[in-house]
């Protein structure tokens, strides 16, 4: 009888969905060599004003850290520099800024090591207002094996 359960139980576990991903914990480096000074990625849109040349502008630069980006906004006369943190998926970051459905906002997101975009930051502008939020959050956990102890 307890053999029975037992392969029941197994059989059970075979149809669990693998979710987590396991990277090596040095796969690479958390500084860069060179840091480049043009934009990563970046979004731009004109604003309707018909005697200022004004814009709505996001872009992301590299740091020495690999996994933090300076992000700079604009917003007519506005702007704002504030830094994201990408999670280490073991590779270097691709960064992605996707147009949003309302006027003058964007969604400042990562691609994860299937291709999907990731989410994880949105500007926009507000009653005239350049705002920067949070709307995601990632983790990622760091396991090394123990040595085998005799």
């Amino acid at each position: 009888m307890i053999l029975f359960v037992i392969a029941c139980n197994s059989n059970q576990q075979n149809e669990k969905k693998e979710t987590a991903v396991v990277i090596p914990a040095e796969a690479i480096s958390e500084q860069r060599s060179t840091v480049r000074k043009e934009a990563v990625v970046a979004h731009e849109q004109k604003v309707a004003d018909e005697l200022n040349d004004w814009k709505f502008a996001v872009r992301l630069y590299e740091t020495e850290r690999r996994f933090h980006f300076t992000v700079r906004m604009q917003y007519k006369e506005l702007r704002i520099t504030d830094s994201i943190n990408i999670p280490n998926l073991g590779k270097e970051p691709i960064l992605k800024i996707e147009k949003d459905s309302t006027p003058y906002s964007c969604t400042i997101g990562f691609l994860d090591n299937k291709g999907t975009f990731k989410p994880y930051y949105r500007a926009n502008v507000i009653k005239e207002q350049l705002r920067f939020k949070k709307i995601a959050g990632y983790g990622v956990g760091v396991y090394k094996k123990a040595a085998d102890s005799k």
